[in-house]
């Protein structure tokens, strides 16, 4: 073996470096030697901690549950979130407020749903408008003129306001195209120009309007106009409301301006939907009318919308509250064109976010502020819409209840049924359990209001896929009407303008027998083939005797009958046979009068009968 020479501070071996240790006094360590020693005790320092943390983790998981990892949810959707580029959409706080851009994420709109607005007529020709206005197949315009008469809406208003556009323009004003303001739907506008360069007009022209909306197939109206007025009974705006509910069409108004807590008329029909309006504090606006049969409420104060001309410009008012709530709908309607105007009116007020985070009913707001995103999302899952039950009943009849569940076509429906009670949050009852499918309709019948209760509660059920669903609790209420009369008002209730001309046969009817007595009785008191009256009223001239009656028949003469006293009138004398020179006449005197205290007839002071009603003096 050779070995090497040995050096002072290294032993060098071929292809090995061997570093042999020298007392510290004899030689100073160098700063490369410190540093690497350092990096080499960090390391090792560093590996401890590693094995002591693998080791306690392997202690811990003995002497414990062992932890299991949560399961992982995938196939979830994800989306882009939508944020349209037209410039002056940074300023339109309304869309926020409804939470339309969520919404936006499941639609834009559809083409194929028309929106009828009967207004001042629409400035069809904006730029920011035009390619969504509904176009009428036979002539190619975009509505009609009940102003003028012709088939051009166009909302010309020299006093700048373009009330008709403005509305117009919440509801669907073009998305996305870098121009102007961005709409809440990309629906159809179908533009019925109702009312006059002053926004004024007429029922008539407004009741037309929605006629012509509803046969042309609007699924929504949108009504900004109103007016404060009570009426006595139906009007041609109720009738065509009614008219074009019954076509399927859901008709939106707007609350009034007035502040007062009286809903304008129509908005306070029963077939129309009610629209208050709040303010940027997302508060009741202080102009927005509010009060009992008030449905929702929506943005309406500084409303950035279109003009005409190209322009755009703010607004407010109710008026342009309701559009929101109109647009809400449409969008409902491009989800699911096959939702009815009950079940969109359900959607929409049980969607409804309450300002004050509450969840029930109230005079400012109605069921609360509307909200797209809410209505659309809960098409997404089982949603129960009770369509149709008796909100008074008498407490005799028996009344039932008619509902659908809502949600993802084709789900199985394992249990529905209603359960009811006399008091609210208290329903021990219920009938018996029904199954299906969503998109079905349900009917639950033989409810009746138990003995001696004012009111009936109830809700309607469902266990869809094994989980529970409710609606919310309607009440139903006596009614003080006798039954008959009842029946036959809800039979005729159908229909305003059968139960106008009902109420109007009856007046008749009542009207006639006192009439009718009166002539039995007149006939009761003398042959029929007497042809000269029975009486004769004096006139404040000259008295005039009878006419001379035939000779009297030698039968025995008919007296009245008991039950029906005798009616005053003239007996004529029998002549005598001896002749005698003629009577001087009598100057002309004036009978003394009485009036008949039941029909107000002028009659001699001493009949003992009125001879026009029959009624008896004494």
């Amino acid at each position: 073996m050779i070995r090497a020479r040995p050096l002072e501070g290294a032993e060098v071996y071929e292809g090995v470096r061997v570093i042999r240790a020298r007392p510290l006094e004899a030689r100073r360590p160098s700063p490369l030697f410190v540093a690497r020693s350092v990096r080499h005790s960090l390391r090792r320092f560093a590996a401890l901690l590693v094995v002591f943390a693998f080791a306690g983790t392997f202690l811990a998981g003995s002497s414990g549950p062992v932890a299991r990892a949560a399961p992982v949810t995938t196939n979830f959707p994800v989306h882009a979130d939508f944020r349209p580029n037209d410039p002056y959409y940074v300023d339109q706080w309304g869309l926020g407020k409804i939470g339309a851009p969520n919404a936006w994420d499941v639609t834009l709109g559809a083409p194929s749903v028309v929106v009828a607005v009967v207004d001042t007529g629409v400035w069809w020709t904006h730029r920011d408008l035009q390619a969504n206005m509904w176009t009428n197949l036979i002539d190619g315009s975009h509505g009609y003129d009940f102003i003028d008469g012709d088939t051009n809406p166009m909302d010309n208003d020299p006093q700048g306001i373009y009330h008709g556009t403005g509305v117009s323009g919440v509801i669907a004003a073009l998305i996305d195209n870098g121009q102007d303001i961005a709409g809440t739907a990309q629906v159809h506008i179908m533009a019925l120009r109702a009312l006059g360069l002053n926004g004024q007009g007429s029922s008539l022209n407004t009741s037309q309007a929605i006629r012509w909306a509803a046969q042309h197939g609007a699924k929504v109206i949108n009504l900004s106009l109103g007016t404060n007025e009570t009426f006595g009974g139906p009007t041609d705006i109720q009738l065509a409301v009614d008219y074009a509910w019954s076509r399927g069409a859901l008709v939106v108004a707007a609350a009034g301006n007035a502040g007062t807590p009286t809903i304008d008329y129509p908005a306070r029909l029963p077939n129309v939907v009610s629209v208050a309006a709040i303010d940027e504090t997302g508060q009741k606006a202080a102009f927005s009318n509010y009060g009992s049969g008030l449905d929702l409420a929506a943005p309406g104060d500084r409303i950035l919308t279109l003009s005409g001309n190209n322009q755009v410009h703010y607004l407010r008012g109710t008026s342009f509250a309701a559009p929101f709530v109109t647009a809400a709908a449409a969008l409902l309607l491009s989800v699911d064109p096959n939702l009815t105007n009950v079940e969109l009116w359900n959607i929409l007020n049980s969607t409804a976010v309450q300002p004050s985070g509450g969840a029930s009913y109230n005079t400012d707001y109605g069921w609360g502020v509307v909200n797209a995103w809410n209505a659309i999302n809960a098409l997404s899952q089982p949603f129960i819409s009770v369509n149709a039950y008796p909100t008074s009943v008498s407490r005799s009849s028996t009344f039932s209840v008619t509902w659908s569940i809502l949600g993802p076509t084709g789900t199985a429906v394992t249990d529905t049924h209603v359960i009811w009670g006399t008091s609210s949050g208290q329903l021990g009852n219920a009938t018996p359990a029904q199954t299906g499918q969503t998109h079905e309709s349900y009917t639950a019948g033989g409810l009746t209001l138990p003995s001696g209760s004012d009111t009936l509660y109830f809700k309607v059920v469902a266990t869809v896929n094994g989980t529970h669903y409710e609606s919310r609790e309607y009440p139903v209420a006596a009614s003080n009407l006798p039954d008959f009369l009842f029946v036959l008002y809800q039979l005729l209730a159908s229909n305003l303008l059968y139960l106008a001309l009902f109420i109007l046969a009856l007046a008749a009817v009542v009207a006639f027998i006192p009439q009718r007595r009166a002539a039995r009785a007149r006939r009761a008191g003398f042959r029929a083939q007497t042809v000269y009256p029975n009486y004769y009223v004096q006139t404040p001239g000259a008295s005039q005797p009878p006419p001379l009656p035939h000779p009297p028949p030698t039968a025995t003469p008919v007296h009245p009958r008991a039950e029906s006293p005798p009616i005053e009138f003239i007996r004529p004398t029998t002549p005598t046979s001896t002749p005698t020179a003629p009577a001087t006449p009598m100057p002309a005197t004036t009978m003394a009068k009485k009036r008949c205290p039941n029909c107000g007839t002028m009659v001699n002071a001493d009949n003992m009968f009125c001879f026009f009603c029959g009624n008896p003096f004494r």
